[in-house]
């Protein structure tokens, strides 16, 4: 399953850019829903995170799901905070482990067992700050937090914490034994009852963790080809042992030599896949169940694609305006993806996009208020 990064890879970028693509509409009050966060925990079943507007100065999120495939959709239930602004409180995110148990996360946490009708507000664990990272897996949910004030950025002298939930519970966090540095980018995905973590710094070799059932196995270093200045941003994994790491290298302003590394063994050993094209800085990365790989990109707002089993790599490139964010890339089946174009903390003006034929072409959707 794909971990929702969108606003730490938005951060790590901003290292290298002074490009922040987050768009920085008024956020005026609209009677349309304006979707934030798109998740699928089976082919029918699907969930949107997004904004609506309310009477009151702080509304809280609405939640729409779908159970024939994104036929036809409905308002099934409301968070108890509202949508983030960078470095406010709120949540951003959203992921679910079934089609009934599900969380909405970044900065703050909460929690439902009935398909987003409910939603409890869940205590950051260990009594950090905030969530940055969650993943909603089959041997439980993992997030990563910091102790960080909301809005003070890294502390560097406070580390990351991930911690573990067993599957389907709110309690029970123990924390995971193993080293997340302050500044590091911390991405997270797995393949059946195995979890993998990467703790990518910015320019440095990168740590992989195998943990399964809160515990640390293996732990090894991976490198981007171009070591000196490389970076990763993101982690997949589509089958077991197999992984996909993005990475970006000769970075500049609107462009970077985009790579991903694939793994069969489990993270041991990797192969690089030069991905064509120079524009934009890899930001999200989903691999479907066949092979098919996707990235999106920031500062070029691209969508690069690899079909399965393909050597070459395509662009989409004439459905979208430059500079626009997007993100929650996320597969629905082997062939259906979709995404949300720009922010809804920020702007109503929101978009979903959906492609049918594995990135090759986007279309998009809307969700009725």
């Amino acid at each position: 399953m794909r971990l929702h990064a969108g606003r730490t890879v938005i951060a790590l970028v901003g290292a290298i850019t002074s490009a922040l693509l987050v768009s920085s509409g008024a956020g005026a009050a609209t009677a349309t829903f304006s979707p934030q966060s798109i998740v699928w925990p089976t082919q029918s079943d699907g969930y949107v995170l997004g904004r609506v507007s309310c009477s009151t100065t702080t509304c809280p999120a609405a939640v729409k799901a779908t159970h024939d495939g994104g036929k036809t959709w409905a308002t099934v239930g409301r968070t108890h905070n509202g949508l983030a602004m960078s470095g406010e409180p709120g949540l951003t995110s959203l992921q679910f482990a079934t089609k009934t148990f599900g969380w909405a996360y970044d900065p703050f946490l909460e929690a439902t067992r009935d398909g987003g009708k409910t939603w409890t507000q869940v205590p950051i664990p260990g009594g950090d700050a905030k969530v940055l990272n969650l993943l909603a897996a089959q041997d439980g949910t993992y997030v990563v937090t910091s102790g960080c004030a909301i809005g003070s950025g890294i502390c560097d002298d406070r580390p990351l914490k991930v911690w573990r939930a067993p599957a389907g519970q709110l309690t029970g966090w123990k924390q995971v034994k193993v080293d997340v540095a302050a500044g590091d980018h911390a991405a997270l995905a797995s393949s059946g009852s195995t979890v993998y973590l990467l703790a990518a710094p910015f320019v440095d070799q990168s740590r992989l963790s195998t943990i399964s059932g809160g515990v640390v196995k293996p732990v090894s270093t991976v490198t981007c080809p171009t070591q000196e200045d490389g970076f990763a941003t993101d982690l997949a994994a589509n089958a077991p042992n197999r992984i996909f790491i993005l990475c970006n290298a000769n970075f500049g302003r609107g462009h970077s030599d985009k790579s991903v590394m694939v793994s069969a063994d489990g993270g041991r050993t990797f192969r690089y896949d030069a991905v064509t094209g120079g524009l934009g800085l890899g930001s999200q990365l989903a691999v479907g169940a066949d092979g098919a790989v996707l990235l999106t990109t920031v500062t070029a707002s691209l969508v690069y694609n690899r079909p399965a089993f393909a050597k070459s790599w395509q662009v989409a490139d004439n459905w979208l305006e430059n500079s626009e964010h997007i993100h929650d890339l996320v597969w629905q089946s082997a062939t259906t993806a979709w995404m949300v174009e720009r922010d809804a903390a920020y702007t109503p003006d929101t978009r979903l996009w959906m492609t049918r034929d594995a990135g090759q072409t986007w279309q998009p959707t809307t969700i009725p208020a």
